[in-house]
């Protein structure tokens, strides 16, 4: 009797096969590099499909007697297994996260042993009726040449579908330079086959549309009567530009008016009285697709009959088209270093999350979708540019909808688009770098500090001797003296670090940090090394974490959430508090003499102070601000005060004895623009005079010559 099996040896679902005796897992039958404790996890989670299998389980089977730290080494294993599989945490195929229970496999599963009982149940022979020698004989003679003529077909097949996958996968031949100003630059990138269009940006605060030939040469603006244009779309014949103009009002920033200016020359039109986050021409391009908060909406060319197409969680951006107008493709964000590719049909239905992607566009056949993704996770990695086949290899087959990636550093891109003679990409090649640099109030300068090491977050230990600070754009978070000796590395990719923060007594670090397919979470690491500890896990995000002025205490909130607060984090008990009436407050800092609570509102960034003794919110200026800081004695709060779109910030600080406003430094004599990974990054030195990060980055466009398939 053969022997009878009791554990299956294969599980099929979807296009994977994964051999539980041998460790490997195949996707289309082609083997795919997944083995150690992420495969495990998988075996485990196969083993009971559609069941919760809580954590715990988890580290009973892989981890019972080893001291690790189970919950990143879990949180690795998972995201590689996702990362394999093509799946995603938000929209899961595959894997479903319960929050602080678990992990489910979700998909339907197929095992060897469960088609062989299969068979069984519908009485289906597992072998044939026997046959004699020589009926088996004329049997063969009849199907040979029909098997040999299928066998060449199969060779062929395969070697062609190599060819395709290998030889004839697109790629970069060529890098072409095309602009050589040295100033900033931003998107999107337009290109109407002559031209391209894209916005430059000066250490004035000025922002212009400029335009160089797809050759390459001389950059020069657009003259426009618009105070603060930014370009948005071309129409599909090339002959309008759709801009963004920002608006103020009394109470700040509401958005941007839209308006289309012809290529030709001419006066701007304003569509109606639109204010959107950004707007793109519709499919058709009778109209207009425009975004505003978390809602999309299209509306008529002259702003009429606008009507909301669909909400998404975030902030949605750049818009485009699919060649035969039924797809339409945005990327949304949340204004950190988050951001996904959403797909939905041209009227706005079938919305869906595809992955974590930056803006792109199709190809002007349609055959590829170009746009930028990280080459490892979504925080950490370089931007690169890859390409997303929309065809199918036969018409009877899936669509390959595996990205391809076309380049690998050392320049990190973002905003490419394919010419219209679809032989290049065009994309801007950025070399993110930063200097930090002091006022001296002496000189009225501001000169390189720590050498002009590219960083940013400074913060100083109580005796002024050590200095923390996150590397840019990494974001890893360092240890050093103040003349740059005993330099310690305290945490490493693919966590990304920001805002670090000194304990009282200099002991201890806490900061914010993020990994992928996580929130921002705060943690808190000895500075003389060692583990992190995560301090309140959670979905949410927990943002600018300080410490309480006796220690004891960690205080934080977030502007990523929509019912964002400021709390206060007990480290003895754990027991988190709201601050009263802090509601759309974030930016929070506890005066050293427990006074006073700084914050500032989301949205328009308004200064706001926290009495602790009355309990009671004040609004000390009416000022935009941002990076409010305490001075050592407590004597004044600095701050950036933006006072204009279109004017450059300044340092100041706040008398606390009579709220007056201090000028403190003119950034316009900085020379280059300030930066960071939140907006224009200031802190304090020692002795309290302002730090920024210089921004000493290249951003030129580069011509991607491109081999397509």
């Amino acid at each position: 009797m053969a022997e009878t099996q009791t554990s299956p040896r294969l599980v099929r679902f979807g296009a994977f096969e994964a051999d539980l005796r041998t460790g490997e897992l195949r996707k289309n039958g082609v083997k795919l590099k997944f083995s150690g404790q992420p495969f495990q996890v998988l075996v485990i989670l196969l083993e009971r499909p559609g069941d919760v299998v809580t954590r715990e389980e988890l580290q009973k089977r892989l981890w019972p007697d080893t001291f690790v730290d189970v919950e990143r080494n879990l949180n690795t294993a998972v995201n590689k297994i996702r990362e394999v599989l093509g799946d995603s945490a938000e929209t899961p195929r595959f894997i479903e996260t319960l929050s602080r229970r678990g992990y489910r496999f979700i998909a339907p599963v197929e095992t060897d042993l469960s088609l062989a009982n299969q068979a069984l149940v519908n009485h289906v022979p597992i072998q044939g009726p026997i046959e004699t020698p020589a009926k088996r004989r004329r049997l063969f003679t009849l199907w040979l040449p029909i098997l040999c003529g299928a066998g060449v077909l199969a060779v062929g097949l395969v070697l062609w579908i190599s060819f395709h996958k290998t030889v004839r996968t697109p790629r970069v031949i060529r890098f072409t330079q095309l602009t050589h100003d040295g100033h900033g630059k931003g998107g999107p990138i337009l290109s109407d086959g002559v031209r391209i269009y894209f916005n430059e940006s000066f250490p004035d605060g000025r922002i212009l549309i400029a335009q160089v030939s797809v050759k390459g040469g001389e950059v020069t603006p657009l003259s426009l009567p618009l105070k603060a244009p930014n370009v948005r779309d071309l129409s599909r014949d090339g002959t309008e530009l759709l801009i963004a103009n920002a608006e103020e009002s009394a109470e700040g920033t509401d958005g941007n008016s839209i308006w289309v200016q012809p290529v030709a020359g001419g006066s701007p039109l304003r569509i109606g009285s639109i204010l959107a986050g950004d707007a793109a021409f519709s499919a058709d391009g009778t109209g207009i697709i425009y975004g505003k908060g978390h809602d999309v909406y299209a509306t008529n060319r002259d702003g009429s009959s606008p009507r909301k197409l669909f909400t998404v969680e975030y902030f949605p951006a750049h818009f485009r088209f699919s060649p035969d107008r039924k797809l339409l493709r945005f990327m949304q964000s949340d204004n950190s270093d988050n951001f996904w590719l959403m797909s939905a049909a041209a009227d706005g239905t079938e919305l869906r999350k595809m992955f974590h992607a930056g803006p792109g566009d199709w190809s002007p056949d349609g055959r590829y979708f170009i746009m930028v993704r990280r080459d490892s996770g979504f925080v950490s990695g370089h931007l690169e540019v890859w390409s997303l086949p929309e065809m199918k290899v036969f018409p009877w087959t899936k669509r390959e909808n595996e990205p391809i990636r076309l380049t690998s550093g050392p320049f990190e891109f973002w905003w490419p688009v394919a010419g219209k003679d679809e032989k290049e990409i065009f994309a801007l090649a950025l070399n993110p770098r930063v200097e930090v640099i002091r006022y001296d109030s002496h000189s009225h300068e501001f000169v390189p500090y720590l050498d002009g090491i590219s960083a940013e977050g400074l913060a100083f230990s109580p005796d002024g001797q050590w200095v923390a600070y996150t590397s840019y754009p990494d974001g890893t978070l360092w240890r050093s003296r103040l003349d740059g000796s005993e330099r310690l590395q305290l945490t490493s990719p693919p966590m990304k670090v920001a805002m670090p923060r000194w304990s009282h007594d200099g002991s201890q670090i806490v900061f914010n940090a993020i990994l992928p397919a996580a929130s921002w979470n705060i943690y808190v690491i000895s500075s003389a090394g060692g583990q992190a500890e995560r301090l309140l896990p959670s979905e949410k995000s927990q943002l600018d974490v300080d410490w309480s002025p006796d220690g004891k205490s960690v205080i934080f909130g977030s502007a990523l959430e929509r019912d964002g607060a400021i709390h206060i984090l007990d480290l003895k008990s754990r027991q988190l508090t709201t601050l009263p009436g802090s509601a759309g407050y974030f930016s929070p800092h506890w005066s050293p003499d427990g006074r006073y609570i700084s914050g500032t509102t989301a949205g328009s960034q308004k200064l706001m102070l926290f009495d602790t003794s009355t309990q009671k919110w004040t609004k000390p200026c009416d000022c935009q601000v941002g990076y409010p800081m305490w001075s050592h004695d407590g004597k004044y709060l600095y701050f950036e005060y933006y006072p204009a779109e279109d004017k450059p910030y300044r340092i100041v600080r706040l008398r606390m004895s009579d709220r007056k406003i201090e000028d403190v430094a003119e950034t316009s004599k900085v020379g280059r623009e300030t930066t960071g990974s939140w907006g224009q990054w200031f802190g304090l030195a020692p002795d309290e005079s302002p730090l920024l990060a210089r921004d000493i980055s290249t951003q030129e466009i580069y011509a991607l010559e491109m081999q397509w398939p």
